[in-house]
């Protein structure tokens, strides 16, 4: 019984961090995603809090949304891991897919995977404070 008790104690104790988020509270943040652009330019995010980052695509075509260094420095929740793969999420015309996540802290950069998309100002910047 006290090893019980004691095991429970050390489970009480553990590091928030090491914890499952509260994913069903964390707020939602669109990013919208155009004809070769991104919606907001800037998305600005707070280090170490669960973030829904909801992705919308509005144009007709295939878009894509990589953040290579962005993804690899949040912790991003199980389920949606798979779709952040490689630091890129792909969106099918008229697809929503929302990411959950917590951010660390930093200034990275987000483009289209496609460079001509790229050029033509696809591109983005999320600052994590």
């Amino acid at each position: 019984m006290r090893l019980l008790l004691a095991a429970a104690a050390l489970l009480l104790a553990a590091p928030a961090a090491a914890q499952e988020p509260e994913w069903r509270a964390a707020p939602e943040y669109d990013v919208l995603v155009t004809s070769f652009d991104y919606e907001p330019e800037t998305i600005r995010l707070e280090a170490g809090q669960p973030v829904k980052l909801r992705f919308v695509n509005q144009g007709r075509s295939t878009y894509s949304f990589a953040a290579r260094e962005f993804f690899a420095a949040a912790r991003v929740r199980g389920r949606d891991a798979e779709h952040v793969a490689g630091g890129k999420l792909e969106l099918a015309p008229g697809e929503r897919r929302t990411i959950a996540l917590v951010p660390a802290p930093g200034r990275y950069r987000a483009h289209s995977g496609n460079l001509l998309h790229r050029l033509l100002g696809m591109t983005a910047l999320i600052v994590v404070e």
